[in-house]
């Protein structure tokens, strides 16, 4: 879905793309690289080879920072940044993750280094994704702790970059007046975009270390847990010099996402994955001073952890693209619970009709298929099925495609 959505969006011209992405919540230095991407295929493979790209890069950068904290961290830094199934699926993904972590990775060095290119780094941050202040706050928050002599030319890095942003100010405020009607139409974002306080914290520590994983029993997640706090909780006692920049990369950003969220309900995992370089680099020094011990439960971890990522169809991507083939195949109208069509139906098969909710009413259907895609969010308590069945509409049969969820098939 959001793949899909990346795509189409990025297909507009650039003036669109700076001014006319209705409904998108994202600053637009993705959508400009992908534009250009874009020219030269349209293909699933060429388009998440852009992110890929980032990725790989994102290991190399991680690589020379690792060998400035020490001269033999390199080597287990890239190789855990590799084979970790978090940095794999998001470097996967034709969204703008991988670069928002990319830039992190370069942005942290360039600070504690107080490079100029800092100021720089750290505007490409802000129009990638709105969430790259809160790593320029973390940067703030250890220099007013531990190197306040940097305050001055840290404030003016930040100007700097604030001053880059200004021409985006109006199209960031837009986004955000747009948004604050969305519980009109989806009345029940706030509970699935957004984890609870007591889950957050351990929940991401978790999925930066296993991917996104959910089907192991409660005492394996339990033991994950444990272990990831256990080596923060100890390197926070024992942080010293470069280890104090590590833990302030990666607990400042979880903890004022926290805060954030209740005002903006946004903390996920994967909103925060420009801090899983810190913790993979505090679990390299681990490697370097308990090698057998750490470095085989961390390839155990990553070996279950894509092992199950890459043979669980309902781990992966939507199936978007072999449910709307199916409806080709068996064809009738599309009906979606949403104010229009969804992504993939005008980016996988623009031919085929679709009915909004809305309108269903007035539209005249012998048949249909009703999706239920994003139910949780547009009718949670289910109102338009009962209004379709008090029309007379039957239910014949109900489909399921991996993450695209139930496909209703109803005639009258």
């Amino acid at each position: 879905m959001d793949e899909a959505s990346q795509a189409q969006q990025s297909s507009l011209s650039l003036t669109q793309i700076w001014s006319g992405r209705a409904g998108d919540f994202h600053p637009p230095l993705f959508y400009v690289l992908a534009h250009f991407w874009l020219q030269f295929g349209r293909s699933e493979t060429w388009l998440r080879l852009l992110p890929v790209s980032f990725g790989i890069l994102n290991i190399i950068a991680l690589y020379f920072f690792a060998k400035h904290i020490h001269p033999r961290l390199g080597l287990p830094a890239a190789f855990l940044l590799a084979i970790n199934p978090f940095h794999i699926y998001y470097s996967q993904e034709f969204r703008m993750y991988s670069l928002l972590t990319f830039l992190g990775t370069l942005s942290m060095p360039a600070f504690y280094k107080k490079h100029w290119s800092l100021f720089l780094l750290n505007a490409l941050l802000l129009y990638t994704h709105y969430a790259g202040i809160i790593l320029i706050l973390a940067q703030f928050v250890y220099v007013i702790v531990f190197d306040r002599k940097y305050l001055r030319t840290s404030t003016f890095h930040f100007l700097l970059s604030v001053a880059l942003f200004l021409p985006w100010l109006p199209q960031f405020f837009a986004q955000f007046q747009s948004g604050t009607g969305i519980d009109t139409y989806l009345p029940g974002w706030r509970n699935l975009l957004t984890l609870s306080p007591l889950k957050a914290i351990p929940l991401i520590l978790f999925k930066f270390v296993a991917g996104r994983i959910d089907l192991l029993p409660r005492w394996i997640y339990a033991v994950y847990i444990v272990f990831v706090l256990a080596v923060t909780a100890a390197g926070v006692v024992l942080a010293r010099g470069k280890r104090r920049l590590l833990y302030t990369w990666l607990g400042v950003p979880i903890v004022a996402s926290l805060v954030i969220s209740f005002v903006i309900p946004q903390t996920q995992p994967f909103r925060l994955i420009f801090t899983l370089p810190a913790l993979v680099l505090l679990l390299a020094e681990a490697v370097l001073r308990w090698p057998r011990t750490f470095l085989t439960l961390l390839i155990y971890i990553a070996i279950v952890g894509n092992y199950t990522y890459f043979t669980r169809p309902r781990l992966q991507r939507e199936q978007w693209r072999q449910a709307l083939e199916f409806i080709r195949i068996q064809p009738a109208p599309m009906v979606v619970k949403f104010p229009g069509a969804f992504a993939p139906m005008t980016w996988y098969a623009p031919d085929l009709p679709v009915i909004t909710a809305s309108s269903f009413p007035t539209a005249k259907l012998s048949d249909f298929y009703l999706f239920q895609y994003l139910t949780g969010l547009t009718d949670p308590q289910y109102k338009i099925d009962s209004q379709i069945q008090a029309s007379g509409y039957t239910l014949q049969k109900r489909y399921n495609f991996e993450g695209v969820g139930f496909i209703d098939y109803y005639h009258k």
